[in-house]
């Protein structure tokens, strides 16, 4: 099928609709360097494009085992808004979560196996973005890297965080039907 020059390439394709809030960005305060013991700090901006009647509801989890959904572990959650309601415009704010305690970590795949920790976006219960991170724990001594230790040197390992995986999910904001 030819299309004409004054057909717009979508015509025909259902229009998505806008959603109400976005996660406009987020970045780790300690993307490549944090020591496993760190905090983990997220900076978020939320992009409001129309007041809501609730609250955003932000976590920050720390998947303990892919394969056990059920053992996520939520590290801290954070209400945005004016408790309640969230106002038209950016929204800018720190996120900080403790870490995993090491028996946590070790409960895993193990303290130098690659796991998960992402933020949660959601709206009266419905989660409408994610952002994930893949974790990795190192020894910041290269030998130590290639030969770990056969008892973890908790002091000597560093968290490292992958770029960021990014997946929206349709959900309906207070009167408007599920945008998709």
């Amino acid at each position: 099928q030819v299309r004409s020059p004054q057909q717009p390439a979508c015509a025909g394709a259902p229009r998505r609709a806008m959603a109400a809030c976005r996660v406009a960005h987020v970045s780790p305060l300690k993307a490549d360097c944090g020591a496993v013991d760190d905090d983990i700090a997220f900076d978020v901006t939320l992009d409001v494009a129309e007041p809501l009647k609730d609250d955003v509801n932000v976590r920050c989890v720390y998947v303990v085992d892919a394969s056990q959904p059920e053992r996520d572990l939520e590290l801290e959650s954070l209400d945005v808004g004016n408790n309640p309601g969230v106002p038209q415009g950016v929204l800018k704010f720190t996120l900080q979560a403790p870490p995993p305690s090491r028996d946590v970590l070790e409960q895993g795949p193990g303290s130098l196996e690659v796991t998960v920790v992402y933020l949660s976006a959601l709206y009266r219960g419905k989660e409408f973005c994610r952002v994930g991170y893949y974790v990795r724990h190192e020894y910041t001594d290269p030998a130590m890297q290639e030969e770990p230790p056969e008892i973890v040197a908790w002091e000597k390992l560093r968290r490292v965080l992958s770029e960021p995986c990014i997946t929206h999910f349709p959900i309906a904001w207070d009167d408007r039907p599920v945008a998709v």
